[in-house]
């Protein structure tokens, strides 16, 4: 008996064998119309060029710059808190109908595409072009184009408009800049001199110069004064006891007595007392006073210093404005430039080839199995009709 398993290989060497016209034909049938067919598509050169984008540069206007701490995030890590970075905002310009349409125009891309329209010739030149981001921020660009002279060309020029309408973005993001730090500088100066009047009334109204320094001096004059005024009034309580009414040494030490307390009220801010000499006034506000004046002046002298250090935070970034608007130097950095293509990107006739032969091969096997499976079905058929016909005749 024969092993089913050999007999089951066996038919399929048969098949294989019977119809093998058929494949051997068919396959080379393909084989032939792809390698034709390759060598009628038209030809397609690659360009690629390498660009290095710019470092992130500080932006916004936050404490950390007020602190001159800078923006404190670097590049790398922008990504991950949803910041974009340098190359990203590169391939939105670059992916920009604007960059491709100037390009288009440039090198007359309608006549060579044979579109009627501007736009369709864009969309044909966007799928022409490819770019990679690489980890390091650099930034690949790839030109498909008919002739390895265009394909390095264009790729060439897109990298030169990527930098030029990167360079007219940073310059209208200076200018714009420059307008709110303008108008806010010219709000800040003129918030500086309304606090600077009324830190001049303040003073003037209430003889203030230095208030710490003409506190600390009304305290020790007012001490001597106490101490003075004590000593005289010990002296007088002596003589007081032995000295008459109107003796002169005791009508001496009244005097002095009387002239001591009205100092000290003028210095403590008694208003009972309605004496005021050139020198208390020239020490400042009664002591009295003191507390409300000083919460006022330290609120006042807050104000003036923090408007000061706005004002110069905003000068200082108006000329960095001022500096990136008038700056028109090369933002990106050509690592590897495009150089026309020695060899052709498309169409890889060798593997279309080989894929169609392959494909072919794998079709007509199918179909020699089809034809084999409905012809033995159809002799099938024919042999019970023929047992049908004699057991009929008999």
């Amino acid at each position: 008996m024969p092993d089913p398993q050999q007999t089951h290989l066996l038919d399929y060497l048969y098949v294989l064998i019977r119809w093998r016209r058929l494949i051997i034909m068919g396959t080379l049938l393909a084989a032939v119309g792809a390698a034709g067919i390759s060598l009628m598509l038209p030809e397609r050169f690659t360009a690629r060029t390498i660009l290095l984008p710019p470092a992130e540069e500080p932006k916004g206007l936050g404490l950390s710059l007020l602190a001159g701490g800078g923006s404190g995030l670097p590049a790398s890590l922008a990504g991950l808190v949803g910041m974009s970075t340098p190359s990203e905002r590169l391939l939105t310009i670059l992916d920009s109908r604007t960059l491709l349409g100037m390009a288009v125009d440039r090198f007359e891309l309608m006549r060579l595409y044979s579109v009627p329209h501007r736009e369709y010739a864009i969309e044909l030149l966007s799928e022409n072009v490819e770019h990679e981001l690489g980890r390091d921020g650099s930034l690949a660009i790839e030109t498909t184009a008919p002739t390895p002279e265009l394909a390095a060309d264009l790729t060439t020029t897109l990298a030169t408009y990527l930098d030029s309408l990167n360079r007219v973005y940073r310059r209208r993001q200076a200018t714009f800049m420059r307008y709110f730090l303008e108008q806010r500088v010219q709000v800040t100066r003129q918030e500086l001199a309304g606090t600077a009047s009324q830190m001049r009334r303040f003073q003037q109204e209430h003889a203030v110069v230095d208030i710490e320094a003409q506190t600390q001096a009304a305290v020790e004059v007012v001490k001597g004064v106490v101490q003075e005024l004590t000593l005289r009034q010990v002296e007088l309580g002596v003589a007081s006891r032995s000295l008459a009414q109107d003796h002169p040494e005791r009508l001496r030490l009244n005097m002095e007595v009387a002239e001591l307390e009205g100092q000290l009220g003028s210095l403590v801010g008694d208003m009972s007392v309605d004496v005021a000499s050139a020198a208390s006034t020239a020490l400042g506000p009664p002591l009295r006073q003191l507390p409300d004046l000083m919460h006022e002046y330290a609120e006042l002298s807050l104000s003036l210093r923090v408007q000061e250090e706005i004002l110069g935070f905003l000068t200082g970034k108006l000329e960095e404005s001022k500096y990136r608007e008038a700056l028109d130097t090369p933002t990106l950095q050509v690592l590897d430039r495009a150089t026309p293509p020695k060899t052709r990107s498309a169409p890889k006739r060798a593997m279309l080839t080989l894929a169609c032969t392959a494909g072919a091969l794998v079709l007509t096997t199918l179909l020699a199995f089809m034809l084999e499976s409905w012809q033995r079905q159809r002799d099938a058929q024919d042999g019970r009709m023929s047992a049908i016909r004699e057991a009929w005749e008999r």
